[in-house]
């Protein structure tokens, strides 16, 4: 029996399910969080979404956005009352942000890398986005995808091929895409949300990080940060900075972009690459993880010595 056999008959023996994500949740992470909350209502099921973090504002209008949790801990009745855990889109137990026990894990998720940490691991690295692996959950369940699960899938797989821009837009990406339309997802609005509802605060901040923009390595790798005094002066919120990273990857010439993030202990890093530069490797001696074009890691440091460190790996990883 495969893993996602295994997944799918878990779901039709269970009643209670908890959700959750990764800290920061961004367009993948809350939008598959979401659809496979909507796929269980529909069989009937409860589905509870809870993160350790709130999500940048734009994500907002996801239908069924206003009933995720944000909680420090894991319900007080987990595992015992609970027929399973979806982890959804975390390579690592840890990434979630909350004490995940040993008991009804099921790890799904599309990275390199993934630690296959659960009691049930669906792991497909070949899928465009978490969210669209759910179609063949949908399917295998035989649950019609309507226009709230449509919208929230689309903003999964909408977010993580940057718009259909990435090298993980593949066929399978726009055969899903055509699904979800198909279904009720509304590429216009939903680009228009995602892409034009921004905060004025959130573009005050991306000039202050764009005046931190620093080019090494003859051009190649570009590197800007932001600390907590740039989120007082700008107003802004940390979650105001979700996309600046990938601003960093549109200059010519740049194969590699960083982002740093001061926060509590130390450092976070996006990294983002163009086709032949691999991140994922620069962000696994970090202790990180993700794609070759996008991944991440903490660095409990201060920005200048995290930076220093980075920039000491990207040298020996950067061809000439």
């Amino acid at each position: 029996m495969t893993e996602m056999s295994r997944m799918l008959q878990r779901i039709r023996e269970g009643s209670n399910f908890l959700i959750t994500s990764h800290r920061g949740p961004d367009g993948d992470a809350l939008g598959s969080s979401l659809a496979l909350k909507g796929i269980l209502e529909k069989l009937g099921k409860r589905g509870r979404v809870i993160v350790r973090d709130r999500w940048a504002d734009p994500l907002q209008f996801i239908p069924g956005a206003e009933s995720v949790e944000i909680l420090d801990a894991l319900p007080e009745d987990y595992p015992d009352s609970w027929d399973a855990l979806f982890t959804m889109e975390c390579p690592e137990a840890d990434r979630c942000g909350f004490a995940i026990l040993p008991g009804p894990v099921i790890n799904v998720d599309h990275h390199v890398g993934n630690e296959m940490y659960g009691e049930i691991n669906v792991l497909d690295i070949d899928a465009p986005s978490v969210g669209e692996m759910l179609l063949e959950v949908a399917t295998g369940l035989g649950v019609e995808i309507d226009p709230p699960i449509a919208t929230a899938i689309y903003v999964s797989l909408a977010s993580d091929t940057g718009f259909f821009r990435y090298t993980n837009t593949t066929l399978r990406a726009f055969e899903a895409a055509t699904r979800l339309v198909r279904a009720g997802a509304d590429p216009g609005q939903i680009s228009l949300e995602l892409n034009e509802s921004l905060r004025p605060q959130a573009l005050t901040l991306l000039g202050a990080c764009l005046d931190t923009l620093e080019i090494h390595f003859d051009g190649r790798v570009s590197i800007m940060h932001m600390t907590d005094e740039m989120l007082a002066r700008t107003g802004a919120d940390f979650e105001d900075s979700d996309g600046i990273s990938a601003w960093g990857r549109r200059i010519a010439g740049v194969r590699v972009a960083a982002f740093l993030k001061e926060t509590e202990g130390g450092t976070r890093v996006s990294l983002r690459a163009k086709p032949g530069a691999d991140v994922y490797e620069v962000a696994r001696r970090f202790g990180g993880g993700g794609h070759r074009a996008a991944s991440g890691c903490f660095i409990a440091e201060p920005i200048e010595q995290a930076k220093a460190n980075l920039l000491k790996v990207l040298g020996e990883a950067i061809e000439p």
